[in-house]
């Protein structure tokens, strides 16, 4: 693959960002290096939540939890915001899915004893080994999906799912639509609040013209249940496993539109 970076495959190629800015930059980074013009159109802004309470509450029993389970790097920002700067109690039990939330789970001072590669209720619960009894703190979005806390407590386990923090749905500016206007060739969506924040805004009428990428099968899932069509989903669900994506894609394309 890297040989194959190296000749620039996403060459000419208009490609969507949707993450929050502040998020852009990594996945922007490798993208532009691999010959890409890059389009950061945030969909969705991430926010402290308005009512911290049961959060705060769940922290400062945090020693009563068998297991933490992180299902994003949000989600630690946000458990790390209530903490102000204290550390995870020595032996807390952290699942972390995907490698960028693992990376952020270092940041409360524990390292994760469990990385999924992407977010399946299924595999998740499995991999967390018999829970029957077991105590799980779950902190999430406002608007998370139920399907992990649901695929837990149908194992027996006794689940705290709590919000961390708040997904935004958000306009694209007028400057934004422009560029989109003149055309893209592919939008990437890495989560589910990405899909549908961009099937009610007005950049849904892009993604019908373009490859829409989604980071794993959560994501794809929720596009789908909104009208979306999905051309792409990662097989890691990381910015490699977009990148892998999209220039395998690309090149595909490339070699078939070849005399």
């Amino acid at each position: 693959l890297g040989a194959i970076r190296g000749a620039q495959p996403l060459h000419g190629r208009r490609i969507v960002v949707t993450r929050p800015r502040d998020q852009v930059g990594p996945l922007a980074d490798a993208l532009e290096r691999l010959g890409a013009t890059v389009l950061a159109v945030p969909l969705v802004e991430i926010a402290p939540i308005e009512d911290a309470s049961a959060l705060d509450a769940a922290l400062a029993r945090i020693e009563s939890y068998d297991w933490v389970v992180f299902t994003s790097a949000n989600g630690v920002a946000g458990a790390r915001q209530r903490l102000a700067g204290t550390s995870l109690p020595e032996g807390t039990r952290v699942a972390a899915v995907g490698p960028a939330t693992a990376e952020a789970v270092r940041t409360l001072g524990v390292e994760a004893a469990f990385v999924p590669d992407r977010f399946a209720a299924e595999e998740i619960a499995a991999g967390l080994g018999p829970v029957q009894g077991v105590r799980i703190l779950l902190p999430q979005a406002d608007i998370a999906s139920p399907s992990l806390a649901v695929e837990l407590r149908s194992r027996g386990a006794v689940v705290d799912a709590v919000a961390a923090y708040r997904t935004i749905a958000i306009e694209p500016s007028q400057d934004d639509m422009v560029e989109l206007e003149r055309g893209v060739d592919a939008i990437v969506l890495a989560s589910g609040s990405a899909a549908r924040s961009l099937a009610a805004s007005r950049v849904g009428r892009v993604a019908e013209s373009a490859v829409v990428v989604c980071i794993g099968p959560k994501s794809a899932q929720a596009a789908r249940e909104v009208g979306l069509r999905v051309g792409l989903v990662a097989d890691e669900a990381n910015a490699e496993g977009i990148i892998d994506a999209l220039t395998s894609h690309f090149l595909k394309s490339a070699s078939v539109g070849s005399p």
